[in-house]
């Protein structure tokens, strides 16, 4: 299969609304990577949250808004990942849909491409510390689907369009 690359982001550990069997799940999927498509340890980088005594990838930290960010953003910048690698990103955990808000596109514009996106909806990734205030006391947001298109595309750019990105969320 070449040399894919993984990264698995696995959140029972919400604050409100915990779920049941993401970990596992996420940790199941990496089993099969190794275990089925001969993919080195080393390759696969978790995002777990709660950790599992069973994880034996290297795991990087809690699945925060700031960590999923800046693991996903690494694979674009990873000299160790040629153009042309499979590259697997694995996400189970909840989602989420909402309508744009006025905040989110220019009112007052009068071009009709604005007025048409406040009927389009927003689907996102929601990261374990959602809803809660990061250090500088910012509302810590979901991952829209946008800002997922804009970290796909640098990816694409400079890693090759070899990119398979599993979601196991609703």
């Amino acid at each position: 299969p070449g040399r894919i690359w993984a990264v698995l982001i696995g959140i029972d550990g919400y604050p409100t609304y915990p779920l049941c069997g993401c970990v596992d799940d996420t940790l199941a999927m990496g089993d099969y990577l190794t275990k089925d498509l001969g993919v080195p340890r080393e390759r696969i980088q978790c995002l777990l949250a709660p950790t599992s005594h069973r994880n034996v990838y290297t795991n990087i930290g809690y699945p925060t808004r700031a960590n999923i960010l800046c693991l996903l953003h690494s694979l674009a910048t990873n000299p160790a990942i040629r153009c042309g690698d499979p590259i697997i990103i694995y996400f189970a955990g909840h989602g989420t849909r909402y309508l744009w808000t006025e905040e989110d596109v220019n009112i007052e514009s009068e071009e009709e491409h604005d007025a048409e996106r406040l009927q389009e909806s927003v689907e996102a990734l929601c990261p374990m510390d959602r809803n809660t205030f990061d250090v500088s006391g910012s509302l810590v947001t979901d991952i829209t689907d946008r800002e997922l298109n804009t970290i796909l595309s640098q990816i694409y750019r400079t890693k090759g369009n070899r990119i398979t990105f599993i979601l196991d969320c609703c």
